[in-house]
């Protein structure tokens, strides 16, 4: 007996998954836009794929795989290359930044040399002599005639210039991590949420570029560590109505929880939610997720992103003095 081809196997397997997604969204699709039969909208854009062309739609992970992401819906494929690409790559390049700057990963480096370019990593240590910052060089990334001059140059207490370099766009990772927030919510609510008017509100905010709150992704803290890499909590305050928190699971080199807010179904101001990002260190949430027999409490913080530019203040402060270490 032949063993089949495991790329062949793979793709069979992706398609079928794709089919199961496709006849769950499709039944519930029925239900609330009655004339469409084996129909699924795109969550994102509302555009309509039926059997004939659910060639269209594609599996996405909702939280990036590259974090760790396992949770799948179907989106359209233009939504996923447009969207997912220009959004997603932001997210986890900041996810591997604040490694970097935490010392539990590599800051993309080069050396500015006369001669030529050098490409380096950067592996923060203590910055003594015992845990030196080591400057790796990438051989293949660096020009010959300077990486030898920067070993000539190389001897007590020499200066060496760095430009180093953190791949993401602060604007691009807050809406990347919106985007994760709705697709868990209509993940779990579905259509019921995806034809509301607070998702045309969250849709408007990753379609046409209007401005983002301040601190609209926060850092969560989860007393347990929840089994699933998102949670989405209905909750409403009496002062602004309804609303959805949702936690998000990135692994990188380190497990972080993001903490998003996105509008209730029947929507409000959307700066509305200002409040309670302005509030969320003093916020602790309480919920029971699926499959649970008791309450899971969150705490939140502020922007990770603050937590970065912390980060990279004190490596470039001048009274941090580095020992570094050559390789």
């Amino acid at each position: 007996m032949r063993c089949p081809n495991p790329r062949i196997a793979k793709m069979a397997y992706g398609t079928d998954k794709r089919n199961r997604l496709f006849r769950e969204l499709a039944a519930d699709y029925q239900k609330h836009c009655a004339r469409s039969e084996a129909t699924v909208a795109c969550p994102l854009c509302l555009r309509e794929h039926n059997l004939a062309n659910v060639a269209n739609l594609t599996r996405e992970h909702i939280v990036p795989s590259k974090l760790g992401g396992r949770s799948q819906t179907l989106t359209c494929r233009k939504c996923n290359n447009t969207q997912g690409s220009y959004l997603d790559s932001h997210l986890i390049a900041l996810m591997k930044s604040l490694d970097a700057i935490e010392g539990a990963g590599p800051i993309e480096t080069s050396v500015i040399d006369d001669n030529g370019k050098i490409a380096a990593e950067l592996l923060l240590g203590a910055g003594t002599p015992d845990e030196p910052t080591i400057i790796q060089i990438v051989g293949q990334a660096s020009n010959v005639d300077a990486v030898q001059n920067l070993r000539n140059r190389m001897s007590d207490g020499p200066t060496i210039e760095l430009r180093m370099n953190f791949p993401f766009i602060p604007e691009r990772y807050v809406r990347a991590a919106v985007r994760a927030a709705f697709l868990s919510v209509f993940r779990v609510q579905g259509y019921e949420y995806a034809l509301s008017l607070g998702a045309q509100d969250v849709r408007t905010i990753l379609s046409t570029g209007s401005p983002i709150l301040k601190n609209m992704v926060v850092e969560a803290f989860p007393e347990r560590d929840p089994a699933t890499d998102l949670l989405v909590m209905p909750a409403s305050f009496s002062d602004f109505g309804e609303y959805y928190a949702v936690l998000l699971r990135l692994q990188t080199k380190r497990t972080r929880y993001l903490g998003v807010f996105l509008p209730g179904k029947r929507s409000r101001d959307w700066t509305a939610l200002g409040a309670l990002y302005h509030h969320a260190p003093r916020l602790r949430l309480e919920t029971t997720p699926d499959g649970w027999d008791s309450k899971l409490y969150i705490q939140f913080g502020w922007n990770p992103m603050d937590q970065f530019r912390k980060g990279l203040q004190n490596l470039l402060a001048p009274e941090s003095r580095r020992s570094f270490k050559g390789n």
